[in-house]
């Protein structure tokens, strides 16, 4: 059979051949298999839409999220004129200037011992008796005892409030110890009997001295959680430094920017994905669809809505939206309304109580739309899934009869061809017979 369909055409005078069967497929193909890989480019198209569509609703929702936030609004950020000390905040830091006078640092207390000729020798044997921060402990010199063995003995048996290490500052005996309390403040003094002999450097442990705003305060450390809430202050020198702790409008506005520009983002992507270009006569995936179209008017009904307790409306804030839709910031609108009324414009944005401002609004329906079982993108994207698999199965079906139908067509032209073939040889017999007849009558 299969030389039969290699020769076909040759018994019927090149009439029935492969190619008129290609052509004629072609021709099928074109009508039944064509529609189909063109509604399914269609739907993959869609399900690519609706994952764009989506990723741009989860980035919109983010930045809503933090705009909901009222420790964004709480956010403070803090300046230092002078070097006298350094400051870091947290959000529960309320906005205020105050002036810091730092009389005397807080100390830790030093002392050394005399000198020896080599830290590995041994000692002698003895005890010492060590006092700090109401707390005493007995260490024992063994005659085993090297300079450096009862440096690492002391420090690993004052419960770390006593650090204790070996120097080589030089001369006939180079060897020191030298024992420093590990915290800072009066209450770190360590008082020290027994059979070694230390010497106290400089003038011991001692608490910081400072002036806020006149006010006179001591620490026992240079780095003060407690003295401001929310901030933390870490003492650097003696001298007067101003602190200027406020609202820290800039990353709030930073994020506003975001969203505007994340919002019209999606409003022209939505656009482009429904609209219809008469120019150049190309369809948006999305062409007609209301449900896409129905999405925006939810998210743009928030901001015409929303209005204040006091009557303002989101222009009063520096947000105003155009025909379209689309959003613009007026920065310095916004930021002088941060600055001359920040409760009120927190309460415009996020709500109080169970009155929500425009954020913790957008954020349901944000999560309506592109998280909820039967919100619009999961129903869209289950019926274009569906339609997909539907397709695929047509495609296959149609695929497999168009072939079968061909492979049977083939089949009987070769069958046809065969016959026609025969049919045109015993034509030719008959007619050599009746020619050589004739030329015999002759």
């Amino acid at each position: 059979m299969a030389g039969a369909l290699s020769t076909l055409g040759l018994g019927s005078q090149g009439v029935l051949t492969n190619d008129l069967l290609d052509k004629l497929k072609a021709a099928d193909k074109s009508s039944t298999i064509t529609p189909i890989e063109r509604n399914q480019k269609s739907a993959k198209l869609q399900q690519a839409g609706l994952i764009g569509l989506k990723d741009a609703i989860s980035e919109l929702s983010k930045l809503s999220t933090s705009l909901s936030d009222l420790a964004l609004y709480q956010s403070t950020t803090s300046s230092v004129t002078g070097d006298a000390l350094s400051i870091s905040t947290t959000s529960s830091a309320k906005a205020q200037n105050f002036d810091i006078d730092v009389l005397s640092l807080a100390t830790r207390d030093i002392h050394q011992s005399s000198g020896f000729a080599s830290k590995t020798a041994t000692l002698d044997a003895g005890s010492m008796h060590l006092e700090i921060d109401g707390n005493s402990y007995d260490i024992t010199i063994e005659a085993t005892d090297t300079l450096e063995s009862l440096a690492q003995k002391i420090s690993e048996s004052t419960d770390g409030k006593i650090n204790a290490d070996i120097l080589n500052v030089g001369g006939t005996d180079p060897y020191t110890m030298v024992l420093k309390s590990t915290e800072t403040g009066a209450k770190n003094n360590i008082t020290i009997s027994g059979d070694m002999g230390f010497s106290q450097i400089g003038s011991g442990a001692q608490d910081a001295s400072l002036k806020i705003d006149g006010i006179a305060v001591t620490s026992t450390s240079n780095e003060i959680s407690d003295l401001v809430d929310g901030a933390t202050i870490t003492l650097e020198k003696v001298g007067i430094s101003s602190v200027r702790i406020s609202q820290d409008s800039e990353k709030i506005t930073e994020k506003m920017e975001s969203f505007v520009t994340k919002y019209n983002e999606l409003l022209d992507s939505v656009k482009t994905l429904t609209n219809y270009d008469a120019d150049t006569k190309v369809a948006g995936v999305f062409q007609g669809s209301s449900e896409i179209r129905g999405m925006l008017g939810s998210l743009k009904d928030i901001f015409s809505t929303t209005i204040s307790a006091a009557g303002k409306m989101t222009e009063d804030f520096g947000i105003s939206a155009d025909r379209s839709g689309k959003l613009t910031l007026d920065k310095d609108k916004f930021t002088a309304a941060l600055a001359n009324n920040p409760k009120e414009l927190q309460n415009f944005f996020i709500g109080e109580g169970e009155n929500k401002g425009i954020f913790r609004k957008m954020n349901s329906e944000l999560f309506k739309i592109g998280t909820s079982s039967d919100g619009v993108l999961k129903t869209l994207k289950a019926n274009y899934d569906a339609r997909d698999k539907s397709l695929s199965e047509s495609l296959e079906k149609a695929q497999k009869r168009l072939d079968s139908k061909y492979e049977i067509m083939q089949k009987k032209f070769a069958a046809y061809d065969a016959v026609i073939g025969r049919l045109s040889n015993a034509s030719s017999t008959l007619t050599s017979l009746i020619e050589a007849q004739n030329g015999q009558n002759k």
